[in-house]
Formats: structure tokens, sequence, C-alpha cells
């Protein structure tokens, strides 16, 4: 699955050889990119362009992982309520449609809480807005 913008999913795999079944794809891919990067570059500049590296890579990982748990949560909610939504009492049934409503008006980075060094675009400016609005 491609998400836009980002790395695909795929690479969030382990496929590890023989002594490094921890390392995953999206590993293999961080280190040739960094790699690439300082090739060209003088030496006293690699600390610099290193934790850039890792920082764009830590941060597209805090990403791919909220957006698959804010998935999980959702897909969980959807089946746990129809399961129970016949058994509970209406005031019951209120506050999780409330919570449930709560969670999805907010996105997977926004659930993050974590900086992020890109810049918002017009479009997810203008969804904040009308989530603000709604509230």
């Amino acid at each position: 699955m491609k998400i836009p913008g980002q790395i695909s999913t795929e690479i969030y795999t382990r496929r590890g050889h023989m002594g490094d079944e921890n390392v995953w794809e999206v590993d293999r891919i961080a280190a040739a990119e960094l790699l690439a990067v300082l090739k060209g570059a003088p030496q006293e500049e690699w600390g610099a362009l290193a934790a850039r590296a890792f920082s764009r890579t830590r941060v597209q990982s805090y990403e791919w992982a909220a957006r698959r748990v804010h998935h999980s949560v959702v897909k969980i909610l959807e089946t746990e309520a129809a399961e129970i939504f016949q058994r509970k009492e209406e005031g019951w049934v209120d506050g999780y449609r409330h919570a449930e409503e709560c969670l999805m008006a907010k996105s997977p980075i926004e659930l993050l809480d974590v900086i992020t060094p890109r810049p918002r675009s017009k479009g997810q400016v203008l969804r904040s807005f009308l989530r603000a609005a709604k509230r």
C-alpha cells in the first residue's frame, strides 16, 4: 500500500538476510539514501547531513506507525460497535459514539502529537479549520 507522499508500507517488513533478521527494508533504504548524500559531501558536513537524514526517516516511521494504528483502532471500534450496541443502554452508546467521533476528527498525525518539520499544505490547514469549527 502506497501512502501519498510517503514511502510504501511494503518496506516496513522484515526481509532479513543471514545474521540481520532485525534489519527491515526501510532500514536498508534509509542507509542507501544516507550513503548517497554523504558520498558527494565534504566530511565536515557529514554530521549535519546524517542528523537530517535520521530525522526525516524517524518522522516518516512515526507517521507510518500513526496511520497504521489509527486504521486499526477505527476498524476495531466499528467491529465492536456493531456487536455491543444492541446490549448497552443509550447513554453508554452516546458516549461511545462521541469517543469515536473525537478519534475520527483527528488525523493520525495529529494523534501522534509530534512536531514535524514539514509545512502543512493548504488542504491540511483547511481541514483543521473545518474540524475546529465542528467542535
